[in-house]
C-alpha cells in the first residue's frame, strides 16, 4: 500500500513539474514589445522647433483640466542658467525657458492615469542683454507638425510674464 501511494505521489509530482515547464515555456513565444508599447511616441515633439526643450532640466509642470475632454499638460524646462535662477523671478541674460504643452490622454497601461498626448505648442522665453545693458526677454510660440512660429502680439507680453513668473517645483 505504501509503494502504491509513493508511486501515485511521484506521478502527481511529475505532472505538476511538467505543467509548470509548459506554462513557463509558453510565455517564451510572446512577441517582442514595439516602441509604442514601452514609449509614449504620441507625445514626441515635432520637427522644426528651435530648441530641444525636453533635453533641458524640468523646473515645474502642470495640468489644466477645465475641459476634461480637452485637458492639457505642461512642462516648463530651462537651460542651466535658467534653472539656477528658477523661482527667483529674476532671470539674467543667457537664461532660456520653454513651456511645452500637450493634450492629455488616458494611459493604456495604468487604469485611471492620464499622460501627455498630442503636442499642442512650445513657448520660449530667451533673456538677452537689451540695448541699455539690462536683461530683456524675447517670447516666441510654436505650433503644428512640423512646427512653425505663431505670431500673437496681443498675448505675447502676458505669456512672457506668465512664463517668467512660474514658480519652480520644490524637490525634497
Amino acid at each position: 500500500m505504501k509503494r502504491e501511494i509513493k508511486s501515485q505521489m511521484k506521478s502527481r509530482t511529475s505532472w505538476i513539474v511538467a505543467a509548470a515547464v509548459v506554462a513557463l515555456l509558453s510565455g517564451c513565444g510572446m512577441k517582442k514589445p514595439q516602441e509604442a508599447d514601452v514609449l509614449n511616441v504620441e507625445a514626441r515633439t515635432p520637427s522644426g522647433l528651435p530648441v530641444a526643450a525636453l533635453e533641458w532640466r524640468m523646473i515645474t509642470s502642470g495640468i489644466d483640466r477645465h475641459d476634461r475632454e480637452h485637458g492639457t499638460m505642461t512642462m516648463l524646462t530651462g537651460n542651466d542658467v535658467a534653472v539656477k535662477y528658477a523661482g527667483s523671478g529674476i532671470y539674467p541674460a543667457g537664461s532660456e525657458l520653454a513651456l511645452t504643452t500637450w493634450l492629455e490622454r488616458d494611459d493604456p497601461h495604468w487604469f485611471g492615469a492620464r499622460i501627455p498626448g498630442t503636442f499642442v505648442s512650445l513657448e520660449t522665453v530667451e533673456v538677452k542683454n537689451g540695448p541699455d545693458g539690462k536683461p530683456a526677454a524675447e517670447y516666441h510660440r510654436y505650433e503644428g507638425n512640423p512646427a512653425h512660429e505663431v505670431k500673437d502680439a496681443t498675448n505675447a507680453n502676458s505669456r512672457k510674464t506668465y512664463l517668467l513668473g512660474m514658480t519652480a517645483s520644490e524637490m525634497p
